[in-house]
This record gives structure tokens, sequence and C-alpha cells, in this order.
């Protein structure tokens, strides 16, 4: 069976379960994440849109919701995303939605306004290693590497990726003024190719901190 054979039967399971079950808003929420993983964004907008307005519950309207601001949020509608997402009310998914609109705030480099977005959904959830890791991107982007370096190693007690460790390494780099540090290492063996093409960075924050040094 081909690639895009498996992905039409899958989605015609998923018409096939609104079909028999067109009261379950979580079945139109499921084939509109698959349609997103397809890149289908006209689609799913069309499918939530339309969904959305079959209920009348505040729990299946906001899930509705929640997967429309998923739409223009991988469609790079950054703020049509926060419009949506800002409207949620139920409890569990607003604590999803403030994540989801510190990242588009971060997307479009409003670091600040990120920062207080990811304060909110980190207060929801404190140990969560999505929010941490965004939270210390945020404070790197904003120059602040104290405040990165302790979420960054919140985020690393639950996650291990390479990115993560990069960025880490990012933190260590500046702050300890040396090029090599076990985080690189350690990102380094778990993707290297990711580690080969952020190496850039490295070299721009190198620059960055002669300068620095010869300005003193």
């Amino acid at each position: 069976m081909t690639e895009d054979k498996k992905k039409q039967d899958i989605v015609k399971d998923l018409i096939d379960k609104i079909d028999q079950n067109p009261q379950e808003a979580e079945n139109y929420y499921a084939l509109a994440t698959v349609l997103v993983k397809q890149q289908s964004f006209d689609q799913a907008e069309e499918l939530l849109v339309k969904a959305r307005g079959l209920f009348k519950d505040s729990h299946s309207v906001d899930l509705l919701t929640y997967g429309l601001g998923n739409v223009y949020y991988e469609s790079g509608l950054y703020e049509k995303a926060n419009v949506e997402f800002q409207t949620i009310k139920d409890e569990h998914l607003k604590k999803d939605a403030n994540l989801m609109i510190a990242q588009g705030y971060y997307a479009q480099s409003q670091y600040k306004l990120a920062f207080a977005f990811g304060l909110t959904a980190l207060e929801q959830n404190p140990h969560d290693a999505d929010t941490n890791e965004l939270m210390g991107d945020v404070n790197l982007a904003l120059g602040d590497a104290p405040r990165a370096q302790k979420y960054y190693d919140a985020a690393l007690e639950n996650k291990n990726t390479a990115k993560l460790l990069f960025n880490r390494g990012v933190v260590e780099m500046t702050l300890t003024k040396k090029k090599t540090n076990i985080y690189f290492e350690q990102a380094k063996k778990i993707d290297k190719t990711y580690f080969e093409s952020s190496k850039q960075r490295l070299i721009d924050i190198d620059k960055l901190l002669s300068e620095s040094k010869e300005d003193v």
C-alpha cells in the first residue's frame, strides 16, 4: 500500500466516523488534525468552521476552536491563531491554548508577550517540558542567559532532544565564554545533522562574545 493510499484511507475512516456519529466533536477535531498533518489547511479550516456551528455546548465549541487555532498556527497565521486561542474558556484546553499563544508570539519575535503567556502556561503546569523549553527560548532571545538556564534545566528533567541540548549549550557558552561543553556534545550525539546545521549560531555568538571583550 502506497503512502498516499494510507493517508486517503485514514481520512475516509474519519469521515465515516463523522457520518455515523455527527454529534461527536472529537471526530471533527481528529479529522482536522490529520488534514493539518497532510498540510490540507484550507480543508481543515472549512471543516472546523462548519463543525463549530453544529454545537452549542461550550466544551465542543472550545475543542473545535482550539483545532482551528492549530490550523492557523501551522499555516503561519499566528495572529489569527491567537484570536481563536484567546476565546477558549475550558480550563483544560486553556492551559494548552496559553502555550500555543506564547509560541505564536515567540514566532513573531514578540518576546515580552511570549514571556507573559508562557509564564501563565507554566503556572498552570509547572513541570511541563515543552513550556519550560519555550520559556528558555524566550529568555535566550531576550538576552537573559541565567534565567534561560533555569528553564532549560527544568525542561531537561523530562525531555532530551538535540534542539533543547543545543540551546542549553548556547546558554552555557554565553555564561562560561567557552566554545565547547557537554550539552553541545550530547546534542551532536543525538542528531549530528541538526548540530552541524546549527553551528552558524555558534560562530555568531562567538563573534559577539569577542566584540564584548574588545569593548571592555
